[in-house]
């Protein structure tokens, strides 16, 4: 902390000294709040590449500190270089020319040895712990090829392990009472880059940024006292993510967190949408578009690899999906939700809780719509499939094996899915493998109702199916299990 505090310092009086002060700090004129910029606020406007020297980390360092709280930081069009850039408890705005107007770059190679080794914290490009904040209306853009300067010895590669970071705490900010924060993006593009060599990214993949959005404990290993989980309002909202490992990921989110995901794109990312480790907390993903993703659109679980190792879950996690729409054109699992802790006590970890409404799924061949493993009373309502898959809806129990910190098994065996709800669905346009709704062998007292014309391949016990045919078949139906980096001994359990 006082390493950055003297950044700070020195960057405003490099500042200060400067022939050609880059800082215009006034009040945006009445009209501004037309075109949706606030009134009567301090404002500093950073000028990209000011002094010639191409890199502008000084000069934005520089204007947070001497910003007061409720200051925007206005950034023009143009390209901006930036190395590391940390905020630490900021109240005030980041507003850009618009995405693709005010585009920032790395102004070099990352040194992820000096966050991990030296501070434990995640390897990251931009991060924002703490505060009130908004940043909208830029593009953040790696780049191609290698973002830190050596290989990093965990993962292997010389990936970026995240491009924006955000939480409410670090080891450098209220560690040991960490504060509420208020975090919105708005309007903005993370574009990452990709190896020429795909043998060269994140598990044998082409991507050189891991996380292009991760929001949750910023600590590589846990601290010996453990993670405390995450607290604020999150807001995601008329984003895009391209060309990620992961596009979002939401992590450690506690009884105080809130994550709403609202009107994002996402476009070839492995995954567009990772969560896992939420506990108690409330999440909506809303009227966004997944396109080209890899692995799946969205996966979210519960497992916390042994890294929240001190929490207990007050109660269910709410997760809320309404209005979004799946281009699928890999043999994937487009949406899939999956409860480890079930085969434990649920005094120690409640399963989730989800609903899948009004959705529009756009499949391809070989692939599925909805997948619910291990699910308690999950509600998928409403929805409409349309495409060539296997199936459209499969619920059903799956093999869960958790590791602890020493990478010991803690617990295994095959839950049941219970009393899942499916309703409402529209299936005419789908065209199935196997069946519309597969209820697998592991399923229990679930309930689908259907139109008449929908078939159903009931394997389970004490299910309910009203207006579907059913089908019959035996086989172990579903996809493999990801080869999930958080197992591997000797790479980061994020």
């Amino acid at each position: 902390m006082k390493k950055l505090f003297f950044l700070f310092a020195a960057a405003c009086i490099i500042a200060s000294c400067s022939k050609n002060d880059p800082f215009n700090t006034g009040q945006f004129s009445p009209d501004a709040f037309k075109k949706g910029m606030p009134l009567n606020v301090p404002v500093i406007v950073v000028p990209p590449d000011e002094d010639g020297d191409g890199d502008d980390t000084e000069e934005l360092m520089a204007a947070f500190a001497d910003a007061e709280p409720g200051s925007v930081i206005k950034l023009l069009p143009g390209v901006y270089h930036t190395g590391v850039m940390e905020l630490y408890g900021f109240r005030g705005k980041i507003i850009g020319a618009g995405k693709d107007k005010t585009i920032i770059i790395p102004s070099g190679p990352i040194d992820g040895s000096a966050q991990i080794d030296d501070r434990n914290l995640l390897t990251s490009w931009w991060r924002i712990i703490g505060g009130d904040l908004t940043v909208s209306d830029l593009t953040f853009k790696t780049g191609d090829g290698p973002l830190i300067s050596d290989v990093d010895s965990y993962s292997g590669t010389q990936g970026l392990l995240v491009a924006l970071c955000v939480n409410n705490y670090n080891a450098d900010y209220y560690l040991n009472d960490p504060p509420f924060m208020n975090f919105t993006l708005k309007n903005v593009k993370i574009s990452c880059g990709l190896f020429d060599d795909p043998s060269l990214g994140f598990y044998q993949t082409a991507y050189n940024v891991l996380m292009a959005l991760w929001i949750g404990a910023d600590c590589f290993w846990p601290p010996e006292e453990g993670i405390k989980l995450t607290k604020g309002n999150y807001n995601v909202t008329d984003c895009c993510f391209e060309n990620g490992y992961d596009g979002l990921e939401f992590f450690s989110f506690g009884e105080n967190a809130t994550g709403i995901v609202d009107k994002i794109k996402t476009n070839n990312c492995g995954f567009g949408i990772y969560m896992t480790a939420n506990y108690s907390s409330r999440i909506f993903i809303t009227n966004s578009i997944f396109s080209n993703s890899t692995i799946n659109d969205i996966t979210i679980e519960d497992a916390d690899w042994g890294l929240l190792y001190n929490i207990k879950s007050l109660n269910r996690c709410q997760f809320k999906l309404t209005g979004n729409k799946f281009n699928v054109s890999n043999p994937i699992s487009s949406v899939v939700f999956r409860d480890y802790y079930v085969i434990q006590d649920q005094a120690e970890k409640w399963p989730m809780q989800a609903m899948l409404k009004g959705n529009l799924f756009s499949l391809s061949e070989g692939s599925t719509g909805i997948s619910a493993w291990n699910s308690q009373d999950i509600q998928i309502r409403n929805n409409h499939f349309a495409g060539l898959c296997d199936a459209g809806i499969i619920v059903d129990g799956q093999e869960i094996t958790l590791y602890n910190l020493d990478y010991s098994v803690m617990a295994e065996g095959t839950p049941w899915a219970k009393n899942a709800l499916i309703l409402g669905n529209n299936f005419s346009s789908l065209k199935p493998g196997t069946a519309a709704v597969v209820l697998g062998e592991k399923s229990m007292n679930c309930t689908v109702i259907g139109t008449g014309k929908e078939k159903v391949l009931d394997l389970g016990e004490g299910n309910r199916v009203t207006g579907m045919k059913k089908v019959r078949g035996g086989h172990h139906f579903g996809p493999a299990i990801r080869d999930n980096f958080r197992m591997h001994r000797g790479m980061r359990p994020h």
